[in-house]
């Protein structure tokens, strides 16, 4: 079976696009290109300034799990933006810089992270985040402990994971459920790769730097 990869954006300050309703076409050529007016509304700010953290929107809902806060301190919580405000929750672990998808399932899987304060080492922990019930649940370990890595989830619900940070790199697959397992060694030691699915059972995973941070030469790619 071939499996490759997931991109965390975070933010200090969340801000709330809104397009408008009005279009203006541009003429290239013979080809239009329809333009969209965006507006940008200032929210709230968060009960706590964090980075480092991973953000999602579940229906009208944002969330954010995780990340540092300040003295680059770790933070064993969660934040759900709703109805104009915000709502701190419990993580059942710290999650700095973790590994973290929105599943098909509507459900987000957090897992790993910094272990230590200032952004030092890395951790196993996973839970699951269920925007229905507001609530996380711990289930398991990654097989390798991470930071500053990423995934992707293919169409059988297998998720791919790929990345760390002063840390041995390596692929490895969530089925899912419950459990973590290793796929395949890596070509190339990366952090915050990039992993695409290029098919219904694969992926290709690259990045720009090694787990160090060091910038590469020359990209190479890695096939699941």
């Amino acid at each position: 079976m071939h499996h490759h990869i997931r991109i965390t954006l975070t933010a200090l300050t969340l801000t709330l696009l809104t397009a408008a309703f009005s279009h203006v076409e541009a003429q290239t050529g013979n080809s239009q290109c329809p333009m969209v007016e965006i507006h940008a509304e200032r929210l709230p700010d968060m009960n706590m300034p964090r980075s480092g953290h991973a953000m999602f929107v579940c229906g009208d809902e944002v969330v954010v799990v995780g990340g540092h806060t300040t003295g680059f301190t770790l933070t064993k919580t969660a934040e759900v933006y709703s109805d104009g405000k915000w709502e701190t929750l419990p993580t059942v672990y710290v999650h700095d810089n973790p590994v973290a998808i929105r599943l098909k399932s509507g459900k987000i899987l957090v897992a790993g992270g910094h272990e230590k304060d200032l952004g030092i080492g890395q951790t196993f922990p996973a839970e699951i985040y269920d925007p229905l019930t507001h609530t996380f649940e711990g289930f398991g370990c990654l097989d390798k402990k991470r930071a500053i890595a990423n995934a992707v989830e293919l169409d059988n619900g297998e998720v791919v994971i790929s990345g760390n940070w002063y840390a041995e790199d390596a692929i490895e697959l969530f089925d899912g459920k419950k459990t973590f397992s290793f796929l395949k060694h890596v070509s190339q030691q990366r952090s915050a790769p990039y992993i695409l699915q290029t098919a219904k059972d694969d992926a290709i995973i690259f990045s720009a730097q090694d787990t160090c941070g060091h910038v590469f030469s020359h990209v190479q790619s890695t096939r699941i």
